[in-house]
């Protein structure tokens, strides 16, 4: 009876250490067989997936646990970042070119796709693109000349997008009637598919309706019965409404519209959810729904707001909200515009540093790449590809050049600014800080003299009287009531300066502030603005405002301009 109750008692143990080692045993595909067809971004795959990094992990099995940390990537939202930087650590110490480059294009992908930060993605990308040279992985070189496409036609290279992606689709469909394993089935699909909505997209980028149209409406024949592409059904019904849109078919695109936004909201793929509302908004304007319009707008307004982003094709939004606040609510007019600015301002800064990048990053290695095969070519096709390689250098060096030489000037003038904002730019009040410097020196004025020579000239700077032509230090000594001599000293012993430098930084500190306190000074020629502030020749007006500014008038001008939003 004992023996039996000592059963009883040890059986469960026994029973769990059982169970535990039957746990235990489950193989890797076991473990991953219940999330394998989860959606992206389902939080319930993690209890099995991190199961199965800690498997890899015990088993030192470096291959599976640089799987298990992309299937973290694909289904924690919250934390796609960390477990795609855990991948690239294990490929970068134990796995192959293949999956290094993968990790990069990973990284490149959430940076694009769910945080909207181009620059990052493009870095990203330019390191897949790297690796995968020479790759045997079709699909994965493909995928990475992709998202190099999408980068470009962010940009507005739409031909070399469009080349891209007529690429892409052709490997693509070559390979969905192949017989593949499911997932790869799946995966070739999702890819054709998504090069289908690229050209959709572009082709409407480039005023090519009905080919946009056509495209639009196979991807959607494609997808609409199929529960595995919800999201690129989304996306197409969105180029389906905005095509009803430019046929004046309001209602339709409304539809259409509406039926793609819950499931591009889902996906938090706020770039294109940014777009549904643009057309809405547009659809309600054209039929004078004003408040609805609005609706629209400020949903755009509110997506960039939370993530800092906004599309070109979406930001003309503000000018419609601007106007429609404009006499109404003078709050709400000023806050629109000043959202235009800063949307201005943003898209000019990401943008043009996207395409210097691209230009630097990744067109200079396609022509070395161009190069190399070159050399194993004939010696005709040699000189001639020569020539292009050199002619494309010559581009490329004049493209880096003026990108240089516009953020040097732009760096100069918010220095500039800086200067004129902080109190610092005045010639007069810097001068008075530094006077305790000069009046230690030795000096040939009475104090006296000093005295009497200060309270003219600093009545002379407010009454702006050197702004007249020809005065000279004579002139100026006898108006004064001293002589050229005793000027001479007060000014170098007070001022720190000589006579010619001093009246130069008086008459360029006189024109840079009109031109940065009065609009209408920016639409004066360099001769007027050298007129107006006593300086006789062009050239000369130029060279010292250069000397004492840092910066050419035209290029200060320029830049004033646009950060008014002046045209």
């Amino acid at each position: 009876m004992k023996k039996f109750y000592c059963f009883l008692i040890l059986f469960p143990v026994f029973s769990q250490f059982l169970f535990s080692q039957k746990k235990g045993e489950k193989t890797f595909s076991e473990i991953r067989k219940p999330y394998e067809k989860m959606a992206i971004d389902d939080i319930h795959a993690m209890p099995y997936v991190k199961l199965y990094i800690e498997k890899a992990k015990n088993e030192n099995n470096f291959s599976k646990l640089i799987q298990g940390y992309r299937d973290a990537r694909q289904f924690d939202y919250k934390n796609k970042m960390k477990y795609a930087d855990s991948a690239l650590t294990v490929s970068l110490q134990h796995g192959s070119q293949d999956d290094i480059s993968k990790e990069y294009l990973s990284k490149g992908i959430i940076y694009y796709f769910y945080q909207k930060k181009f620059k990052l993605a493009l870095n990203e990308y330019i390191k897949a693109y790297t690796y995968s040279k020479g790759s045997k992985d079709e699909y994965h070189r493909y995928k990475v000349l992709y998202h190099l496409g999408i980068v470009k036609s962010h940009l507005g290279y739409y031909d070399d997008a469009m080349k891209h992606f007529l690429e892409c689709t052709s490997y693509y469909r070559s390979k969905l009637n192949e017989n593949h394993h499911e997932n790869e089935k799946f995966n070739y699909k999702k890819a054709y598919l998504n090069c289908l909505h690229q050209l959709t997209v572009l082709n409407r980028y480039m005023n090519n309706f009905s080919k946009s149209d056509s495209l639009s409406m196979l991807g959607y024949r494609l997808t609409a019965n199929n529960s595995d592409f919800v999201l690129e059904k989304s996306y197409f019904l969105k180029c389906i409404g905005i095509s009803r849109f430019h046929h004046k078919d309001y209602v339709g695109a409304q539809d259409h519209l509406q039926k793609s936004l819950p499931t591009i909201l889902n996906r938090n793929d706020f770039a294109w959810a940014s777009v549904v509302y643009y057309y809405l908004g547009k659809t309600y304007e054209a039929q004078d729904n004003i408040n609805r319009a609005v609706v629209c707008y400020n949903k755009i307004d509110s997506i960039f707001n939370k993530h800092d982003f906004i599309l070109p094709e979406v930001y003309k939004s503000y000018h419609y909200l601007i106007d429609h606040y404009k006499d109404k609510d003078i709050e709400k007019q000023l806050y629109y515009t000043n959202q235009l600015l800063k949307a201005d301002s943003l898209i000019s800064k990401d943008f043009p540093y996207l395409s210097s990048k691209l230009h630097k990053d990744f067109d200079r290695k396609a022509l070395i790449e161009a190069k190399e095969e070159i050399e194993k070519s004939s010696n005709k096709k040699i000189v001639i590809s020569q020539i292009l390689i050199i002619s494309g250098s010559i581009l490329l060096v004049f493209f880096v050049l003026r990108h240089r030489k516009d953020q040097k000037i732009k760096k100069q003038y918010n220095l500039l600014q800086r200067r004129i904002a902080d109190g610092t730019y005045n010639i007069t009040d810097v001068l008075r800080e530094n006077q305790t410097e000069f009046s230690v020196r030795k000096t040939s004025l009475t104090p006296d003299m000093t005295t009497e020579i200060k309270e003219k000239l600093q009545r002379f700077e407010q009454e702006e009287q050197f702004r007249k032509k020809g005065i000279t230090q004579k002139s100026i000594a006898l108006k004064l009531g001293t002589n050229s001599h005793y000027l001479s000293v007060y000014i170098n012993e007070q001022k720190g300066m000589n006579f010619n430098k001093y009246m130069a930084e008086l008459r360029i500190n006189y024109i840079t502030n009109l031109l940065n306190t009065n609009s209408k000074y920016l639409n004066y020629t360099i001769e007027a603005l050298a007129e107006e502030c006593g300086i006789a020749a062009r050239q000369n007006f130029s060279n010292l405002f250069f000397d004492i500014n840092g910066i050419r008038p035209t290029d200060y001008i320029k830049n004033r301009k646009k950060e008014l939003g002046i045209s």
